[in-house]
């Protein structure tokens, strides 16, 4: 899954030292992720690209997000992941992914 949007709101978790981070892509998929204080280097409003692969995709170390997350549940509409116990919840994707399996799980920072 690959989709490019915009961060639309960071907010501070109830769970100490982390936040919840939302993207709304251009094709009306939404994220929404769990993300902790030492690794947000992200801000509102910035345009990124969300990518979940089975393979590790090109991406900038020390400055993109990535992690590998193993997918554990789906309903009609939510996918959800688990990287390390943080939550990673995508609306709206109609990919088939397998149960237990472990993807990657990237946001990357859009140049231009």
């Amino acid at each position: 899954m690959r989709c490019k949007g915009k961060i639309v709101e960071i907010v501070k978790s109830t769970i100490p030292y982390t936040n919840i981070m939302r993207i709304e892509c251009e094709d009306g998929k939404k994220v929404e992720m769990l993300i902790h204080d030492e690794l947000l280097n992200f801000r509102t409003g910035e345009d990124v690209e969300v990518i979940i692969d089975s393979e590790l995709p090109e991406y900038k170390d020390g400055i993109d997000l990535c992690g590998k997350g193993m997918f554990y549940k789906a309903d009609d509409k939510r996918r959800f992941f688990s990287i390390g116990g943080f939550l990673v919840v995508v609306w709206n994707d109609e990919n088939k992914y397998e149960i237990g399996k472990k993807y990657y799980i990237c946001v990357l920072h859009k140049e231009g």
